[in-house]
């Protein structure tokens, strides 16, 4: 209903709020951090732009830890001998780190883990429970006093029920939320006493917490060359070897997360021009299309590669993002 959507005073506090969490609140592991990122991105794609409360899954929130942890659950490379799995945790590695490492001695890709459904489920299960037991009780707890804004802990047993109003902002802000939560957990990873020595002047942390991999995004131009004739998606024209680039239909920076439907393959001038804009809708329509005829392949064929796939989702978040471009006047690229 209109009525519950808040206002922009509401909003404001709304933001000052998260900041409160981010800066006042105690962290002694990352859990916190993956867990408002989590109920930012499953408001996207669950939710709608409107006032009421929304119901998620423990079993939602958890895949989305684990898509989180899986990438930083492998050594971080810092010179040409020494590597390290970065410490999630204060004292021991996070119990979620600890489990996940274990998987990726036996699978090499998360596409693959997701495919072992008896394995999977059992993952999803115990994260569920360690995310309800630990940051779920504790995220909105600043100076041993509960601040319950974003739910109310004893209403959430079998559910988390976010609050009216609550996934509203979470759409609203979560570029801002996303942006300050990583920011918030680079800084903690590099203030762990157990990391610090390391981590203090390199760079690039960002880069292997957070984004795909070069090789992983190689092995999916691979794929949409196929796919796309070895065409440009946007001005459809040849490209020649090595002169394309995977691009994020929605762009990375509104959304920072991999789907395989996202991906399409652009040339170099394409690419450089659309940079981190949203494409015009008749790009759109022609991405919707091509994800509708090509879905199975997608699924197929991407997800060995370690991305989800799941043409819905992607399509959710796109809305999310067109409606996002409409309401601020998003300059959108032509071509």
């Amino acid at each position: 209903m209109d009525d519950l959507i808040p206002t922009a005073q509401a909003q404001l506090k709304f933001l000052k709020n998260i900041q409160l969490i981010l800066q006042s609140g105690s962290f002694s592991s990352t859990y916190k951090f993956a867990l408002l990122i989590s109920l930012s991105r499953l408001a996207i794609e669950k939710g709608e732009n409107a006032g009421g409360s929304l119901s998620l899954e423990y079993t939602d929130i958890a895949e989305k830890f684990i898509e989180l942890y899986w990438k930083q659950a492998v050594p971080y490379v810092f010179n040409d001998e020494g590597q390290l799995i970065l410490n999630q945790n204060n004292g021991k590695q996070a119990a979620i780190v600890n489990r996940i490492i274990e998987l990726r001695q036996s699978y090499s890709s998360f596409g693959l883990l997701r495919r072992d459904s008896l394995i999977w489920l059992k993952l999803v299960k115990d994260v569920a429970r360690t995310v309800k037991e630990m940051p779920v009780r504790y995220l909105q707890n600043i100076n041993g006093q509960n601040f319950e804004f974003l739910y109310q802990l004893n209403q959430c047993g079998k559910q988390l029920i976010l609050l009216p109003q609550v996934m509203y902002c979470l759409r609203q802000f979560s570029e801002i939320i996303e942006e300050l939560c990583q920011k918030r957990w680079i800084d903690y990873i590099r203030k762990n006493s157990t990391n610090a020595p390391i981590l203090n002047k390199l760079p690039n942390l960002e880069q292997f917490m957070f984004e795909p991999s070069r090789n992983q995004l190689n092995a999916v131009a691979n794929v949409l060359v196929e796919l796309q004739d070895c065409k440009c998606f946007y001005c459809n024209k040849p490209m020649r070897k090595g002169n394309y680039a995977v691009d994020h239909f929605i762009p990375w920076s509104m959304y920072p997360s991999d789907t395989g439907h996202n991906f399409v393959l652009a040339d170099s001038s394409c690419n450089s021009q659309k940079s981190n804009l949203l494409a015009s809708d008749k790009f759109l329509h022609k991405w919707k299309e091509r994800n509708e005829d090509q879905d199975l392949i997608i699924v197929d064929r991407i997800s060995l590669l370690g991305f989800l796939t799941d043409k819905n989702r992607s399509h959710k978040v796109a809305q999310w993002a067109y409606a996002q471009g409409k309401e601020n006047n998003y300059l959108l690229w032509n071509g």
